[in-house]
């Protein structure tokens, strides 16, 4: 084996280190909530539009039922 292998191990991260780690992670989480609440926020807008469209065109067929 070569030394590197059997030399004692390195030295614990530095507190900074790990604040900066969890800085990081923290900013990549509300990175990717922001991402999926945005998606989410576009589906739903979507298929409200499909829901609306298709109501607004059953309204106008029973009106014109009705009135002719």
């Amino acid at each position: 084996m070569s030394e590197e292998l059997t030399a004692s191990p390195a030295t614990p991260p530095s507190r900074t280190r790990k604040f900066g780690r969890h800085v990081f992670a923290a900013a990549i989480l509300l990175i990717c909530a922001y991402l999926l609440f945005h998606l989410l926020i576009g589906i739903v807008v979507t298929v409200l539009t499909v829901v609306l469209v298709a109501a607004a065109i059953i309204g106008v067929i029973w009106a014109v039922h009705v009135i002719f």
